[in-house]
């Protein structure tokens, strides 16, 4: 049962962590106001897989999303979860990006030899990235982002059986262009954060700590080639400063597909290759809290 619960964590993770991210054809420039926001090129904010570059969208500009996540993988069973989001984002103000979404979370975890245990979660919130400085003026583009959402569980006993959710992201997006108009990295560093007000007093604050260094090739003007590596950290508390639970390093490789002027198809997959948890320690991953594999597939419209 505690592995159903912390592979439903992992899909929740995929709410804070993966939503938004739209921008990607630049329309008329915007205000001079946001001069340090602008870039002589545009860069994709989904070319990096699960981590995100640091381009918003200007100023007025709108487009829409369906991000599908899904993870399997789990010690003593079968353990499985997918997070479907839907979202719209556009710019209000220069070089703030805002991106209202829906979210829906399925997670389930079967033990050899037992009964399949199932939860789900159904909520909403709003992500909002604001750019501190782009590629164009400063070498690198830095872009602060938050992702508060609340949710209603309906599902896994350890949580009473029906519990409202509440998660938020903080975020720090950070890419470069390191050989000129072909290779281009990100660096992440989040802070993940979820609570339930309906389970044991030991499970309803949790935190995660992330990092994501990715980079990407502009194999051609319209198609992005790459790998992405993500070490995860999860504790007990809001931010991070309670019991260790778990940590666990990923990779795997990442693509990003223009299918014309409108829409863009990016995914990726990755696997957990080590890690640890409280439950194992000494083991070589932490798969009592994360998943074996993680995936991303996402179809994004520009208006």
């Amino acid at each position: 049962m505690f592995r159903s619960l912390v592979i439903a964590g992992a899909a929740l993770v995929s709410v804070s962590a993966f939503a938004a991210d739209l921008g990607y054809k630049k329309p008329a420039p915007v205000a001079a106001t946001s001069a340090m926001c602008k870039e002589k090129k545009a860069l994709p904010a989904d070319a990096f897989g699960f981590a995100t570059g640091s381009d918003v969208m200007d100023l007025g500009a709108w487009a829409g999303a369906v991000d599908n996540t899904y993870v399997a993988g789990g010690r003593g069973g079968k353990a499985y979860g997918y997070t479907g989001v839907a979202q719209v984002s556009t710019s209000f103000f220069p070089c703030l990006e805002v991106g209202p979404y829906l979210y829906y979370s399925l997670a389930g975890f079967k033990p050899f030899g037992g009964a399949e245990t199932k939860g789900t979660v159904l909520g909403g919130g709003v992500e909002m990235k604001y750019k501190v400085f782009g590629r164009a003026t400063h070498g690198v583009g830095m872009t602060l982002a938050v992702s508060p959402n609340f949710g209603a569980y309906n599902g896994f006993t350890i949580y009473g059986g029906h519990s409202s959710v509440f998660s938020n992201s903080y975020r720090m997006l950070v890419d470069a262009e390191l050989v000129k108009d072909k290779l281009y990295g990100a660096l992440n560093i989040e802070l993940f954060q979820s609570a339930y007000d309906n389970t044991r007093p030991g499970f309803r604050n949790l935190s995660q700590f992330n990092v994501r260094g990715a980079l990407t090739y502009a194999a051609t003007d319209a198609l992005f080639v790459g790998a992405e590596a993500n070490v995860q950290i999860a504790k007990t508390g809001m931010w991070a400063d309670g019991r260790f639970r778990a940590s666990a390093a990923y990779v795997g490789p990442t693509f990003l597909w223009a299918i014309n002027d409108k829409w863009t198809l990016n995914g990726t997959f990755r696997t957990q290759i080590a890690g640890t948890d409280k439950t194992g320690p000494g083991r070589k991953l932490g798969t009592a809290v994360f998943p074996v594999n993680q995936a991303r597939l996402k179809l994004a419209y520009t208006f």
